[in-house]
């Protein structure tokens, strides 16, 4: 009987789901990881993934920052994108857009909820929550 070499057998990557498996050897050819390795490596994306998900629902001023940035760039194109980068982050009134970004963001939603209300649509209360955040959908029932 001959011996089962298991650390030579291709890897079976599956990575987690949005995520690409960069490490895939080929046909006949190994990956420069073992199947167990691997295994970790997605279980770290995974976890990963979920607590950077849990700290951007946790801050959602970051949205509204980089809905603010790029607002800004697309709107004046500067010619050098890092230093407008720089000098976007450092403005003394920095706060105050955001702020009023995130005030206009608030507004869009009750426009649109008091659209959908006129047009025969409800929300859901039960699935719907009072901390509605960018990062999150409101559930909307067709009546």
């Amino acid at each position: 009987m001959a011996a089962v070499d298991t650390g030579s057998a291709p890897p079976k990557h599956d990575p987690p789901f949005t995520m690409e498996a960069y490490d895939l050897g080929g046909p006949d050819k190994l990956g420069a990881l073992r199947n167990d390795q691997q295994a970790a490596t997605n279980r770290l994306k995974t976890e990963t993934r979920i607590n950077n998900e849990k700290y951007l629902r946790e801050h959602p001023e970051i949205q509204f920052m980089i809905s603010a940035f790029l607002r800004d760039l697309l709107l004046k194109q500067p010619e050098d994108p890092r230093k407008h980068f720089t000098d976007f982050f450092i403005r003394p009134d920095l706060r105050d857009q955001i702020l009023q970004l995130e005030k206009e963001y608030y507004q869009k939603m009750e426009d649109d909820t008091t659209v959908r209300l006129l047009a025969g649509e409800h929300y859901d209360e039960a699935n719907s929550s009072d901390e509605e955040t960018p990062c999150m959908q409101s559930k909307v029932v067709k009546t």
